[in-house]
């Protein structure tokens, strides 16, 4: 772990700045970290009930899938592409990342973390799950690269320390997706930009029927859930995903964590354009975007705003 990041990161429990030693964190009130691999494990408290079976479960999926050549239907070139076109809104290009500081909130599988090192910023990636400290010997290493294992609802950095803060498909797997957002909100510079991308709101049929079918599989062990999506991959020739993957132009196995992801975890919350809009209003954001992925937004923190944003 390297000094730069230690700058960066702050108590989950009370917020004071962390200091290190023995191999552990620690704060001027008492609260102690692990650091484990290089990598700090920054919880204020362990997640518990559905929010320990979603980090579980993500857990799984990464260690299961996460190190396929392409995930959602990209390979890394394509997501680094991502980071510099209309998928991330009209003003960041390549030339905005050098010299600036990216936190990648719920960074999973790590792809992204890498894209936005390999595009010149100190990237800071942020997992709940266990699978983050894998993602070391392959990124850890690089320049402009730190892991945190920490929860979204209680990010474990300083205020106002970010130029952007990335969330791509995490906040409605928190149980609380307006919370997670007024967390991660507090992190971004005056100035900076802040991304979210979360599953829309869809007609009374589908959200039904998606809610009679999770109801079941969520509470299956993993690795059920990991047979009966591969047995379920058909139906991705015929159904839409958000992602584009579909049977014909990915691999099964590619098209089977697709349908992981969307069975297993407990939490899954689905949100308007409105209600996001509503959350980035409220922060201090304006010039705020809508992308063209649903229901995707970008928006950028007022630079009279104060760290913090809304009580």
């Amino acid at each position: 772990m390297r000094q730069r990041l230690l700058d960066l990161l702050a108590c989950p429990s009370c917020g004071r700045p962390l200091s290190s030693g023995s191999g552990t964190l620690g704060c001027a009130a008492g609260h102690a970290f692990p650091v484990e691999g290089g990598v700090p494990v920054l919880f204020a408290e362990r997640p518990n009930g559905r929010g320990e079976q979603v980090r579980r479960r993500f857990d799984y999926q990464w260690r299961r899938f996460g190190r396929a050549e392409r995930l959602f239907g990209k390979k890394r070139g394509a997501m680094l592409e991502n980071l510099a076109n209309a998928r991330i809104g009209s003003t960041i290009r390549e030339g905005f990342y050098p010299g600036r500081t990216v936190l990648d909130a719920g960074c999973g599988h790590g792809r992204y973390v890498e894209a936005f090192a390999r595009l010149g910023a100190e990237t800071v990636g942020l997992d709940a799950a266990d699978f983050v400290r894998d993602l070391g010997p392959d990124l850890g290493t690089r320049d402009r690269v730190h892991l945190v294992q920490g929860d979204v609802l209680r990010p474990p950095f300083r205020e106002a320390s970010f130029d952007l803060v990335f969330c791509d498909g995490v906040l409605h797997h928190t149980g609380d997706a307006g919370a997670a957002f007024r967390a991660l909100a507090r992190l971004v510079r005056p100035g900076g930009y802040l991304y979210v991308w979360l599953y829309p709101r869809e007609g009374r049929a589908f959200e039904t029927t998606h809610r009679v079918l999770r109801a079941a599989t969520m509470r299956l062990p993993a690795r059920a859930v990991a047979g009966i999506s591969f047995a379920l991959v058909p139906l991705l020739s015929v159904a839409r995903t958000y992602s584009g993957t579909r049977l014909g132009r990915a691999r099964w196995s590619e098209c089977a964590q697709v349908v992981y992801d969307w069975l297993s975890p407990a939490h899954q919350s689905h949100h308007s354009p409105p209600e996001v809009r509503g959350w980035f209003e409220a922060e201090g954001f304006e010039t705020i975007e809508d992308l063209p992925v649903p229901v995707g937004m970008i928006g950028q923190k007022s630079a009279a705003s104060a760290a913090g944003g809304t009580p």
